[in-house]
């Protein structure tokens, strides 16, 4: 799966000369908590709520109220935004890009495609992409696999999904992930239209494959 299938296209953005008490009624308005910094066509830094509150004065504070508005005027987007944030590209993959938020603690990235900003990915497109790939429970079932050696057999994905599907159960999608406690060895998810899977999975463990309870 791919970023350009799940990023929002065209997302609004800021300049880092607009004030930041504009740039925060923009995001009251609109209601969208990260706003890429774009200056001429390119993308110098990320906006986000956490930035424009961590700017705003203390409830504690022994200044007027228009001293803080005074004080709040005078900044702008480029003082409080994340500078030079971490871009993807379109075509790179939703796992890698879990994988570099998961690294960096980000939950948001620009998109550029030739130095030019085209969508944005936050945590919200992540997970409707994640919950994509798991499918509807109340239509689909998985079966999972374990202590699978997959690279030593080529086509045994093949020869797995030929089994289920031979009881009439569409396969829709199979994914493998290494086994934490096996070396080598890999979980295998097979993600199929129906509920009915038992026949399946007993016709898995006659054919000597190892099925998670």
């Amino acid at each position: 799966m791919k970023i350009k299938h799940w990023m929002t296209s065209n997302p609004l953005t800021v300049k880092p000369n607009t004030p930041l008490m504009d740039a925060a009624q923009l995001v009251r308005d609109d209601q969208i908590r990260r706003r890429p910094v774009v200056e001429r066509g390119r993308v110098v830094g990320m906006l986000t709520h956490r930035n424009i509150m961590e700017a705003s004065p203390s409830a504690a504070t022994s200044l007027s109220v228009w001293e803080l508005n005074y004080l709040m005027s005078k900044l702008t987007v480029a003082e409080v935004m994340r500078k030079d944030p971490i871009c993807v590209s379109p075509e790179d993959s939703v796992m890698e890009v879990i994988q570099t938020g998961h690294e960096q603690g980000i939950g948001a990235f620009p998109v550029v495609e030739r130095g030019r900003l085209v969508g944005i990915v936050t945590e919200t497109e992540i997970y409707q992409a994640v919950v994509a790939l798991f499918g509807d429970p109340r239509w689909e079932s998985f079966i999972e696999l374990e202590n699978l050696q997959l690279d030593q057999r080529v086509g045994a994905m093949s020869r797995i999904a030929g089994i289920v599907e031979a009881h009439n159960l569409p396969v829709l999608a199979m994914f493998s992930m290494p086994q934490r406690r096996r070396a080598g060895h890999q979980r295998l998810y097979i993600r199929v239209q129906g509920k009915k899977i038992d026949a399946a999975v007993e016709d898995l463990k006659a054919h000597g494959y190892k099925v998670a309870e």
